[in-house]
């Protein structure tokens, strides 16, 4: 869920990738990159017992969204400002990753990144 909420929340990419510090970055790739990877692992067979049926199709259109902007190269288009405020695949996946997060019954206010 923690990296589903980076990918889900406005106010922390706008600390770390539109404004980030020499000491305190995020990396819109790795960003991705590794909530594809989350979301992917989740919804192996064997883990399958752990989500609801709704819960693995949030988690999956989730994981298709990405992919499908992975491939068109469009997710990673632009860096800080523009990436996070004005790339519409990027807005996207974070639109649905909140959405994802709400369906699994929580809200931004439930993690703290610092």
């Amino acid at each position: 869920m923690f990296y589903l909420s980076l990918m889900a929340s406005l106010e922390y990419q706008d600390k770390y990738i539109v404004h980030p510090t020499a000491k305190y970055y995020e990396s819109p790739s790795e960003m991705a990159d590794i909530l594809y990877t989350e979301c992917e692992n989740a919804l192996l067979e064997r883990f399958e017992f752990c989500f609801l049926p709704y819960e693995r199709d949030a988690l999956r259109e989730l994981l298709e969204l990405i992919d499908r902007y992975f491939k068109d190269q469009s997710l990673l288009e632009g860096i800080g400002e523009y990436l996070v405020y004005h790339n519409k695949s990027w807005i996207e996946v974070r639109e649905l990753a909140l959405k994802t997060l709400h369906i699994f019954g929580y809200d931004l206010g439930d993690f703290d990144y610092d």
